[in-house]
């Protein structure tokens, strides 16, 4: 005959039903400062597009963007369906989530469509343009060269083209399609607004096989020409073009320098942070069979309306009060153009976008300003209009966005400006068509939507039985929306699992042995939940469940083979189906990037102030970022806390050494559990008793749409270029009811082109 006594497992199958659901929303509530919104991911998306074109503050929440000028790019994909249970019980199947992404945040579950959120929010500016400051200003909002730079004064950088612009103007980009043989520059150094400008500019000729190089210039910032080369083509030649070129037969006939000796003479001239300068020049990068990352262009600088351009003689009549490219001479002269189109250049970005357009804007755009009645009116206007959205900002600032997925046209109101939009039928069809255009666009947003669009009818069997067997727990939610009730189901298995790794078995035991001897004993380790003291034929054993899985983890490994009562006693894990990969699910969350730089103190005393005394014990192994100590529980202070060094290298010196504060011994580990899973892991399960085949059918159906949805994240992610923001989203499920299912924001800056 068996029996069991308990300190507290009753009373926690009393409030089981009551409190599974607000105690965890209180929890999240007292750890709100780890929840962002989708707000704050379309802050940092806007901020990270539009930083150098409008002036957008720079949310606060999010640290991965503090060396953001790197930042060339953003792709951001949604998980449909998915909620943060749903990444913690299929843990495993989440490979390149976990060891990918460095960030991860808690997201608050989106009550509306993240497109339409993103793309039609306005934009949060540090500074708002200044539309309103003059009569004349107001006016200017649309002309194409604030469009594109904005009334805001910035540096050489903002004046950069994108790689995004680059490709759209047909100029070499590493990995294009026509750039096979191409030379690429050592252009690796960051580009700040002191990097040295170089003018170049080239003279083509006619061959067999169309354009080919025959004199190149360049001039360096001072204005000096440091390479002025005639070069002889590979193939025949069949116009000199000496109109234009003034290159003549009789110039090229001792010529024997080549295309080759060009591009090395290039390769040493320019230094790792160069910015070259021309006039339509993609065509001289083309014609040298050359891709530099960082270019001005003269013609694209001062733009006009749809797409035309000035021509290199007005401009330097114009601004620079110079004439060039003179028709007494024949042919233009390649270092006096690559001289105009660099002080071109320097002229602009000295002067800002605002007052350039203010100088020339009657005798270079020949527009005239309004009169002042019209101006007042203008003026009136800019004051009572809203900020710009996101949308709108994105696409005059010269970027391009993407839309991948099934979301309804009809629910997003963007118009094709604002965002291209694909309709893919399949997650396969989004990943396909993204790897053919990954390099096109400035913004891409990805919707995978398998999970959420698994047939129904597998679904709701599951529920039905899950309904028949849990009748009294879920009578209160039985006219909500079934997805609400699957990922009740869903949490309270994931809690269930992790309850079950936080279980000890203490054995063999005296008979004098009681739950409050255990409980002294083992609450060195870390608070514990239940004591419980088993009475068999065979003898006495003890079941210990702790509330944290670094405390189970501490105890099994430092009171294992301890003497209680002069028994010799050993610590295991229970030993049943759930629990025979138990070892490999704690390797995982040990190895998990977020918890690196965390550690887990227990044994601490009630009496002290534990955040001054840890930050002065444990600041000797490095700094310290944040100490996280519960509140307090049952009107006593926690016996323990989660630790966050800046470097990992500090948690695995601090594990290893014997620390104490006064003469109390700490026991510490490394962190197994993230921070922010504790807002609903840390209740009550609920043991859920639904058929065994039903079950394990629906596990692992969804184990392979997980392993499927990781995958295609680790695809999309190894097509990104280097330094691209990669942003994943779980949204969560938000009900019109009081539940509400957390989602998941990961962050990430891909460093390398391999990965």
């Amino acid at each position: 005959m068996e029996s069991s006594s308990s300190s507290s497992s009753s009373c926690c199958k009393r409030k089981t039903r009551d409190s599974v659901m607000t105690d965890s929303c209180e929890k999240r509530r007292r750890l709100s400062q780890d929840v962002v919104t989708a707000k704050d991911v379309c802050d940092l998306i806007h901020y990270v597009t539009l930083r150098h074109t409008h002036g957008v503050m720079k949310p606060s929440c999010f640290s991965v963007c503090d060396d953001d000028d790197r930042v060339s790019r953003v792709n951001v994909m949604i998980l449909d369906g998915l909620t943060q249970s749903h990444f913690y019980r299929h843990f495993s199947h989440f490979k390149h989530l976990r060891n990918k992404y460095s960030s991860r945040w808690t997201l608050a579950p989106c009550s509306g469509d993240l497109l339409s959120e993103l793309f039609n929010t306005p934009i949060t500016e540090s500074e708002r343009p200044a539309e309103t400051q003059s009569k004349l200003s107001a006016v200017m909002t649309l002309h194409p060269v604030i469009r594109r730079f904005g009334l805001k004064t910035a540096g050489l950088k903002s004046f950069l083209l994108t790689e995004q612009e680059m490709i759209k103007n047909k100029f070499p980009v590493k990995g294009g399609c026509v750039c096979e043989g191409f030379v690429c520059t050592q252009a690796e150094g960051p580009i700040t607004d002191n990097s040295p400008l170089f003018g170049l500019d080239c003279e083509m000729c006619f061959t067999r096989v169309g354009l080919e190089l025959t004199r190149v210039a360049v001039v360096d910032s001072r204005g000096r020409c440091v390479l002025d080369e005639l070069v002889k083509p590979l193939n025949p030649i069949i116009n000199y073009c000496t109109r234009f070129s003034g290159i003549t037969q009789s110039m090229l006939a001792p010529v024997t320098t080549r295309l080759k000796d060009i591009q090395s003479r290039l390769l040493e001239l320019l230094p790792r942070d160069a910015v070259l300068v021309g006039h339509s020049l993609d065509n001289d990068l083309q014609a040298l069979n050359l891709i530099h990352p960082h270019v001005i262009d003269t013609s694209l600088l001062y733009r006009k309306e749809n797409g035309q351009r000035f021509k290199l003689k007005l401009l330097a009549e114009v601004i620079l009060k110079r004439e060039i490219q003179s028709e007494e001479r024949t042919g233009h002269d390649p270092c006096e153009d690559a001289l105009a189109a660099l002080q071109l250049a320097q002229y602009f970005i000295s002067k800002g976008a605002r007052e350039v357009v203010t100088c020339h804007l009657q005798d270079l755009w020949d527009m005239s300003p309004v009169s002042e009645d019209e101006c007042d009116h203008v003026t009136s206007c800019a004051r009572r209009s809203s900020p710009p959205s996101f949308g709108h900002s994105l696409y005059r600032s010269g970027q391009s966005a993407l839309f991948l997925g099934r979301s309804a046209d009809t629910s997003i109101s963007l118009t094709n400006q604002m965002c291209r939009r694909h309709h893919c039928s399949t997650d396969r069809e989004v990943l396909c068509v993204f790897r053919r255009v990954v390099q096109c666009y400035s913004l891409s947003v990805l919707q995978f939507s398998s999970y959420s669009q698994t047939p129904a009818t597998t679904r709701r069997q599951h529920l039905q039985q899950v309904h028949t067997h849990h009748h009294t727990l879920y009578t209160h939610t039985s006219h909500t929306h079934e997805t609400v009730l699957y990922l009740s189901v869903c949490m309270f298995e994931m809690c269930e699992r992790l309850r079950e790794m936080c279980v000890l078995f203490v054995g063999p035991l005296s008979s004098e042995t009681t739950e409050k001897q255990i409980h002294k004993l083992f609450r060195s380790c870390g608070r514990l939940r239940t004591v419980r003291i088993l009475h068999n034929a065979h003898g006495v054993h003890a079941v210990v469940e702790f509330e944290h899985l670094e405390g189970a983890q501490l105890a099994l490994e430092h009171l294992n083979e301890h003497h209680i009562n002069n028994c010799h006693t050993k610590v295991r894990r229970p030993v049943h189906e759930s629990c025979l990969d138990l070892d490999a699910r704690l390797t995982e969350r040990h190895t998990d990037a977020l918890n690196d730089h965390m550690m887990y103190v227990c044994n601490l005393s009630r009496k002290r102030r534990h955040h001054d005394d840890l930050l002065q014990t444990f600041k000797q192994f490095g700094p310290v970022q944040h100490i996280m100590s519960p509140a307090k529980h049952a009107g006593r202070r926690s016996r323990h806390a989660f630790i966050r060094f800046e470097h990992a290298q500090s948690v695995q010196v601090a594990v290893s050494a014997s620390v104490q504060i006064g003469n109390r011994k700490l026991s510490v580990c490394h962190a197994l559990t993230p921070t922010h899973m504790t807002s609903w892991t840390h209740t009550n399960a609920v043991t859920t008793e639904t058929g065994s085949e039903t079950t394990e059918q629906r596990d692992e159906c969804d184990e392979r749409l997980m392993k499927k949805l990781d995958a295609k994240v680790g695809k999309v992610f190894r097509s990104l270029q280097k330094n691209c923001l990669s942003v994943v989203i779980l949204p969560g499920e938000k009900n019109c009811g009081a539940v509400e299912y957390l989602g998941l924001c990961f962050i990430q800056i891909k460093q390398d082109d391999t990965l």
